[in-house]
């Protein structure tokens, strides 16, 4: 019997295009249709009225059961709604009507979450996935327009069965309406599943993006670290390696109003699994402007003063935060905080992050709901930072 195993999900937004993924449990085709939504005082899911005009089909009559379909000359920032369906010669299967969004335009403001360690954690996890589930609930509650995951989505990330059971499964209400994008972490093992079930920009484990006013960075911290030797660095972060001149070159040539680097290994953190050799990097993000820098890997939540060259410099200083999200290891901690840190919290959590041109707003909730961080960074035309 043909049905969808994973999805759909949402790849890669842009302003006019959207990419659709889901799985099947058979090889069958692919087809997506977008329909407009009407707003309604009341009626069909949050007053829109129930879809029936089909604006744009793309189909793919090949048979596959990682499913992937790109959906252009859509209208920036605008709801759709999308529906998948697969066919072979046994069966056919169609999804219902969900929720899609295109990227926002520069000067127009926008939200995103950030979490990991929904796989990383399992090892400790005595509630059988239902911290999971609470932070895929809480990050739906904040309705976010993407979302970010640090490393780690899975236990082990060559066991195809990890992936539906500590993220597409978990999370499947969640990701139908929101965007995702993810880096590498230890616990992916750099597997092939990673590249097969994500729609990035090649070569996948590192790539960049614009959405609004925000040029954000995925960098892949395994390859630079080799885990022969961790936590010696290979000698990677060097001119010549491939991802480290992608770094150098993508940020000089993006000319966005905030920069928003993200990988997994922590160059900051006051306890276990930090990677000090990864602060060669920061020399480079502070002379190109980086403002917020996003990791994991140690399993709890901390944030930095405003880092440069070393020291605390409100002025010029780069924001570290460690976003080891669906978990909590306090036993991870060192005995007291280092010189970097601003506050720290072993707890369940994720990162919810307004953007305006002006304006970063982060918010730091655990699995309940509840804010235990909280900071704000405004930038003025000068590109001059003040934090609140």
């Amino acid at each position: 019997m043909l049905t969808i195993v994973k999805g759909p999900y949402l790849q890669w937004p842009t302003e006019n295009s959207i990419s659709i993924m889901w799985e099947t449990s058979e090889p069958a085709s692919s087809t997506v249709n977008i329909l407009l939504t009407e707003r309604i005082h009341s009626g069909y899911r949050g007053n829109y009225k129930k879809p029936e005009q089909v604006l744009v089909t793309v189909d793919e009559r090949e048979y596959s059961t990682i499913h992937q379909l790109t959906v252009d000359h859509l209208e920036p920032n605008t709801l759709y709604f999308y529906q998948v369906r697969s066919v072979n010669e046994q069966d056919e299967i169609e999804s219902g009507h969900h929720f899609l969004k295109t990227a926002v335009r520069r000067g127009e403001s926008f939200s995103f979450t950030v979490t990991s360690e929904t796989g990383g954690y399992s090892g400790f996890d005595q509630s059988q996935g239902q911290i999971n589930r609470n932070i895929f609930s809480q990050m739906q509650r904040y309705r976010p327009d993407i979302t970010l995951f640090v490393g780690d989505i899975v236990d082990d990330g060559n066991k195809y069965e990890d992936w539906e059971k500590y993220f597409f499964g978990p999370g499947k209400e969640f990701l139908k309406n929101t965007p995702f994008y993810s880096c590498l972490g230890n616990h992916e093992d750099n597997a092939s599943w990673y590249y097969d079930f994500f729609a990035y920009d090649s070569p996948k484990n590192y790539y960049s993006f614009d959405y609004g006013d925000v040029h954000f960075i995925c960098l892949d911290s395994t390859d630079f670290i080799d885990r022969e030797t961790y936590p010696n660095s290979s000698g990677k972060m060097v001119p010549g390696n491939e991802q480290f001149d992608f770094f150098i070159r993508d940020l000089q040539s993006t000319s966005a109003t905030w920069k928003i680097v993200y990988f997994h290994y922590p160059p900051f953190v006051s306890g276990g699994y930090q990677v000090e050799d990864l602060r060669e990097l920061c020399p480079i993000m502070e002379q190109y402007g980086v403002d917020l820098v996003i990791n994991s890997h140690t399993i709890v939540y901390e944030r930095s003063h405003p880092i440069c060259d070393g020291k605390i410099d409100f002025a010029n200083g780069i924001v570290y935060i460690v976003a080891g999200g669906a978990g909590a290891m306090p036993d991870w901690f060192l005995p007291k905080r280092s010189w970097h840190t601003a506050q720290s919290l072993a707890v369940p959590h994720f990162l919810n992050v307004v953007m305006t041109t002006n304006s970063l707003e982060l918010q730091a909730i655990d699995e309940h709901g509840r804010l235990f961080d909280k900071f704000c960074l405004y930038k003025e035309s000068t590109g001059k930072r003040i934090y609140i």
